[in-house]
Formats: structure tokens, C-alpha cells, sequence
């Protein structure tokens, strides 16, 4: 196992003149390649290091751009801790994070301007770069100048802190070394192997581990290239100019790709070596459906606490009721099994985090024998076959893998003191709201707009159901 730095000075020598990442320009993807990629980030880390960001957490809150992707990697690997959040973030869940750990420096997309702005002045201490504006200056500030740069090689080391999006708590911080994130690299490339050879194409949100670590850092190892999806509207368009051999996708785009099926995009999906889905349950109807139609569809299953992948399906095998095979390198255990082998799902191994950070509390998930308690339930086979069975805990797992805790949405709806009780729940792949209150329509209506204005767009409440104050309204 090789530090990102070591990986990147290999790259540099074995693959520098290949094309590495591809970015559409008008109507034409333009490649940069590895010896390109490679200066851009090194010099742009030589750039943080002048203004003395050496050791510092820096945030990276943007879409997916080239810019974000040499951030990652160069903060990583020569700088600091990167903290990468969701672009759908609202301030109010910036607030909370900057609230947990220490932020040297925010990188914002020119489009989340709304959200950072306020925090300007709460904020003094944190320098505010625009991606847009200001990355092309740090890498000239790194070209032009005669620093010698040194890769960060102790694996133990925290690389990336990862956070829950807290509403009403403070989020939790989730550290990963990068002993953590290239631990499972051997045992995926031993049940999929991907090399040089392989094109990846990429439109998950690459903040989240699942599409950052599998189908973006894993790169640096396997040298294959990758196209970068300039909008979602152009997803399935692309994805059949580019026809990839490697994807990364989600239930709720598994489902599009089903729901917009043409010749030609079936042509495109049965060419690919691996489309791995994960982040939540795969509907067993479409993943027969794809399978069926000869696509090798890989269903995966992972938590951030683990560095992602915990269980991955096997290229060719015939069962296709569990969720994947637990990988090779890790441990499993089902806590207090049912008379069904039903049990929460606990995990140990090296790709797990040592623990959430600044937290000794109830909501610690990590005990004293290294296991991660995923909340999570499901059965194991004597073959190491995962079966999912839901949670432990109440939450909405959604179709694109984002994770709503419906006690944090019912504490901020039940702060009005007219509302007497509340229960959330998952409508069409949305929290909806059931209330018990003597407000009207009207005023219960404002009042949940009011807090969806606190929360990122898919956790918005999309419904609500409303029962007056009566003992045959009380919400069982």
C-alpha cells in the first residue's frame, strides 16, 4: 500500500503523457493528461503551502469540476486534511459543520455564493477562495515558485474528514487515513480489476465517498481515465457519446437509465466491463431486468464509516437475492440474531475509521473491540452472501443514496409550540410529514416552508398530513 503522493510520482513516470481526465468544452470532452493532472496539483498545493494551509482541514464545497478534482488529490497528498461536503448544503448545514471541527479555508463553486456569503462575517478566521477564480491563481503562485514539495506519507494520518449532515445536532465527523481509503484497493481489483484500459465515466457527487474513493482516487492506482459528466440533464446522452467500461451509479439512476432504455443505450450499458450500484436497495425486479439483458450490473454496499464499499456482488454469480459478498479483507458479525440470522450488521477491518471525532457519546457507533455498528440489518450466508433487511434505526434511506434521520426533521417541526406531535416518513422517495395541531392548513404549510429553507433539497418535506388536536387525531 502506497501513499497518494507515492501513487501520483509513479503515475507521473509510467502514464505521464496519457490522457487521465476529460472535461466537456461546448460540445467536446478535452482531455488533460497524468503529467498535466499531476503539475496542476502539485503546483496548486505549493500554492496552499505559501499561504500556510500546511496541516489545515480545507473544505471543498462545489460541483464536480476538474478544479475540485486537483484539490482533492492535491490536499491529500501534500497539504492537509480535505473536508469535501455535499453541494446541496444549505447554510445552515455549513454553519453546523464549521461548528465541529476547525476550517482553515472554504472552496466554494461561484454558485453557492448565497449559502457562504452569510458566513463571511461569522467567520473571519476561515479564508474564502472561489474555485472558479482562484485555483488557476494558486497554481501559478505554485509554478512560479522554487518550493520543493513533500508528499505526506504516514498512512495514519487523518486525509479526509467526512460529515452526517446534522439539522439540529452538530453533524458527525467522520476521519479517514489513507491506510483507510486504499485498504479495500487489492480486494476489488481481485474481484473486478480495472487497469489503464478501462474509461470511467462519472456524474455522482464525488464528495461522497462511494463515487470519490471507488470511482475517483482508486484512478491513481489503476490509471484508468475518466470523463466528467457536465450536467445531469446530459447524463444518458453522454454516457452513450463517451461509452464508458467502468460506471458508478445509484438506484435513482439506475432507475432513469431503465425508464429512458433504447437501443442504443442498451448497446452502450452491455459494453461496460462493471456498472456498480450502491448507496441504497436496488429494486430486485431492474437489477434482474439489467442482468437479463446481459449488463453487468454489481450491486454494492457500503457506509462512509467504512471508506465505502462493505459487500460487493461477484461478476457472474447466479444469486441474485442477497446484496453483495462481504469482502475478503473484512470482518462481519450479526449482533443478536434473530430465529432468521437477522442481527445489525457490524463490520472491522482496516478500510473502517477509528471513530467519529470530538464525539464520546449515545451516538458513538464504534466499540471497544474496533467493530462499526452500521445500524444496519441483515443476515450472512456461509458463503459470506449479505442479505439487507432494513434498519435498526428510523431513517429514510433515499433511491440516490442520501441519508434523512426523520428525528432530526420531527425536533425542528415540533419547535413551533402549536404543534403537538409529529411523525416523518418516506412518500415516493421524499420525507412527508404527519402532524397533530389546531394551526390551519395555511399556517402549518408556511411554517414547514420556513424549515425546508433550512434544509438541503432532499430533505425537504414534500407533504404533509394534518390531524386536529382530538383524541382521534393523535398520531399513534
Amino acid at each position: 500500500m502506497k501513499s497518494i503522493s507515492e501513487y501520483l510520482e509513479e503515475d507521473y513516470i509510467k502514464w505521464g503523457s496519457r490522457p487521465y481526465i476529460y472535461t466537456k468544452k461546448g460540445q467536446v470532452f478535452l482531455p488533460r493528461t497524468f503529467q498535466e493532472v499531476i503539475n496542476d496539483l502539485k503546483n496548486l498545493s505549493k500554492g496552499l503551502l505559501l499561504r500556510g494551509f500546511n496541516c489545515q482541514n480545507l473544505m471543498i464545497y462545489s460541483e464536480n469540476s476538474y478544479e475540485w478534482m486537483v484539490l482533492y488529490l492535491g490536499i491529500m497528498g501534500y497539504v492537509g486534511t480535505c473536508v469535501p461536503v455535499d453541494k446541496e448544503w444549505t447554510a445552515h448545514d455549513l454553519q453546523n459543520t464549521l461548528s465541529a471541527i476547525p476550517i482553515s479555508a472554504v472552496f466554494y463553486s461561484r454558485s453557492k455564493l448565497s449559502c457562504v456569503e452569510p458566513l463571511w462575517k461569522t467567520h473571519p478566521e476561515i479564508s474564502w477562495f472561489c474555485i472558479e477564480d482562484s485555483v488557476s491563481e494558486l497554481i501559478q503562485t505554485g509554478q512560479d515558485s522554487h518550493m520543493k514539495l513533500q508528499g505526506r506519507t504516514d498512512m495514519e494520518e487523518t486525509a479526509m474528514i467526512l460529515f452526517t449532515s446534522g439539522t439540529t445536532n452538530l453533524p458527525k465527523a467522520i476521519p479517514l487515513t489513507q491506510e483507510n481509503l486504499f485498504a479495500n484497493w487489492e480486494t476489488l481489483y481481485r474481484r473486478t480489476p480495472m487497469t489503464e484500459a478501462d474509461r470511467s465515466f462519472v456524474f455522482l457527487p464525488l464528495s461522497h465517498v462511494y463515487t470519490g474513493v471507488a470511482n475517483f482516487l482508486y484512478t491513481i492506482v489503476s490509471g484508468m481515465q475518466i470523463y466528467l459528466c457536465s450536467h445531469m440533464d446530459l447524463l444518458i446522452p453522454e454516457l452513450t457519446e463517451v461509452c464508458p467500461t467502468v460506471v458508478c451509479t445509484v438506484p435513482l439512476l439506475l432507475y432513469r437509465m431503465y425508464e429512458s432504455m433504447t437501443d442504443e443505450l442498451l448497446v452502450t450499458l452491455r459494453s461496460l466491463r462493471y456498472l456498480y450500484c450502491g448507496g441504497s436497495f436496488t429494486n430486485p425486479d431492474i437489477k434482474q431486468y439489467f442482468i437479463r439483458e446481459g449488463i453487468p450490473l454489481l450491486e454494492a454496499y457500503g457506509t462512509t464509516e467504512t471508506s465505502s464499499v462493505i459487500a460487493l456482488s461477484v461478476p457472474g454469480d447466479p444469486n441474485l437475492t442477497c446484496n453483495g459478498v462481504v469482502f475478503e479483507n473484512l470482518e462481519i458479525r450479526i449482533l443478536h440474531p434473530d430465529k432468521d440470522g437477522i442481527g445489525e450488521i457490524l463490520v472491522r477491518g482496516k478500510s473502517v475509521s477509528k471513530g467519529y471525532l470530538n464525539r464520546n457519546d449515545h451516538y458513538s457507533e464504534f466499540d471497544q473491540d474496533g467493530f462499526y455498528h452500521t445500524g444496519d440489518l441483515g443476515h450472512l450466508d456461509e458463503s459470506r452472501h449479505l442479505y439487507l433487511k432494513g434498519r435498526k434505526k428510523r431513517m429514510i434511506l433515499t433511491a440516490n443514496g442520501k441519508n434523512i434521520y426523520v428525528d432530526e426533521l420531527e425536533e425542528l417541526i415540533l419547535r413551533h409550540p402549536k404543534i403537538l406531535a409529529a411523525k416523518v416518513f418516506e412518500e415516493a422517495h421524499h420525507p412527508a410529514i404527519s402532524v397533530v395541531t389546531d394551526l390551519s392548513e395555511t399556517e402549518v404549510q408556511d411554517y414547514v416552508s420556513l424549515v425546508n429553507l433550512q434544509l438541503p433539497a432532499f430533505k425537504q418535506i414534500r407533504k404533509i398530513y394534518q390531524k386536529p388536536d382530538t383524541p382521534g387525531g393523535r398520531i399513534k
